[in-house]
């Protein structure tokens, strides 16, 4: 299936597209949050927001897409000047298929290349061993361990400043 999925940085024109696959990727998973309320997006907003992330050396969303289906999504949202969160999900069909691994590591060589930040953090659910494997093999660093709204969870890091001198 990966030789079928194509990865790529979301253009405007794709602002119904990613909708869609939030709503599904929120529906699917309670390891995935979203920060605003999607009912309360539409499509021109969102459009509107990819055309700035796409302007942006903090931001990023790439996505994975099947056909002409988005079947995942990665994003980097600058924290501040120097720190960026990354997040990224897969639709359940799609899972197994080393997607998720893809997507992280076209954020990274985003960061290292393109972005202005020096480090990406990121939080998952500690029982997300899966998720965890992945981090853990591109280069991210366990900082902590914490409870957040009755869920254990690791803090993790990565360096990108390392990843741009080896570049």
């Amino acid at each position: 299936m990966a030789e079928e999925v194509s990865f790529r940085l979301a253009a405007a024109q794709d602002g119904q597209a990613v909708l869609n696959l939030l709503k599904t990727l929120q529906k699917e998973s309670n390891t995935f949050l979203v920060d605003s309320d999607l009912t309360e997006l539409t499509p021109e907003m969102e459009s509107q927001q990819i055309d700035l992330i796409s302007r942006s050396k903090q931001n990023l969303l790439a996505v994975a897409e099947f056909d002409t289906d988005l079947v995942g999504i990665v994003t980097v949202d600058g924290t501040d000047q120097k720190t960026g969160e990354l997040g990224v999900a897969v639709l359940k069909a799609f899972q197994g298929y080393t997607l998720g691994t893809n997507l992280v590591a076209l954020a990274l060589d985003w960061g290292a290349t393109f972005s202005s930040l020096d480090e990406l953090t990121l939080t998952v659910f500690s029982d997300n061993a899966p998720a965890i494997h992945i981090y853990e093999k591109l280069g991210f660093e366990k900082l902590k361990s914490e409870q957040v709204n009755d869920h254990d969870v690791i803090e993790m890091k990565l360096n990108l400043k390392q990843l741009k001198e080896e570049k």
